[in-house]
Formats: structure tokens, C-alpha cells, sequence
């Protein structure tokens, strides 16, 4: 299910891969390109570098980061233990975010396999 799910997101212009990770890192589910493998460890590294800057100048929670330039990458938070990562090119990611929001209940209760 969750596999199917994260399939939503290559709808959305500009996603090529869809990557769900567990707060430990671990990859749970992965929709993309046949041999393309997920950037887990690029998803990890910078959510840990923004929940330092968010808590060390007291900003509060960090719920996304979004990267953009020659290539587009967007990290939600959708539960403390599951991390959406939707990685591309060209793409609007204020789509590809409100793309995670519609879906965002079922991301964060469904079970991976």
C-alpha cells in the first residue's frame, strides 16, 4: 500500500523518485526510475542539518526542508517516525507539497512492506 501510494507522487510534475524513510534512516518504500536506488543517506543528512539549525536557534519544530536548484528535492516530516523525501527536476515544489498534504493521512498510517 505504501508502494502504491508513494506512486501518486510520480504524477506530480517534476517528481522522478518518492523515498519513505524511518527516523532512523531505514528505507521503507522507494517509487522511481527501475535501477535508480533511493538517496537515503542525502534525506538523513539534511533533515539532521536542519533540525540543528531549527533547535539551535529556537525556531521551533522543523516539519519540511525544501532544496532547489539543478535538481529539486523536498523533505516532510509526516510523523516523528516517517520522513517523506520526493526528489526531481523542473518541478513546481509548492505543487509537489500540497501533492504530500492531500495524501499526508494516508502516508502517515499506512504500513510498509
Amino acid at each position: 500500500m505504501l508502494q502504491r501510494l508513494l506512486g501518486e507522487f510520480l504524477n506530480v510534475d517534476g517528481v522522478e523518485q518518492a523515498t519513505a524513510i524511518d527516523d532512523r534512516g531505514r528505507l521503507l518504500s522507494s517509487v522511481g526510475a527501475e535501477g535508480q536506488l533511493p538517496s537515503t543517506q542525502r534525506a538523513v543528512d539534511l533533515t539532521v542539518a536542519a533540525l540543528d539549525a531549527a533547535q539551535g536557534s529556537h525556531l521551533g519544530e522543523l516539519h519540511e526542508v525544501w532544496v532547489e536548484g539543478e535538481a529539486t528535492t523536498c523533505i516532510d516530516i509526516v510523523t516523528p517516525y516517517r520522513i517523506l523525501m520526493l526528489s526531481g527536476t523542473k518541478g513546481n515544489i509548492a505543487r509537489w507539497r500540497h501533492s504530500v498534504d492531500r495524501l499526508r493521512r494516508q502516508l502517515a498510517t499506512t504500513h510498509e512492506l
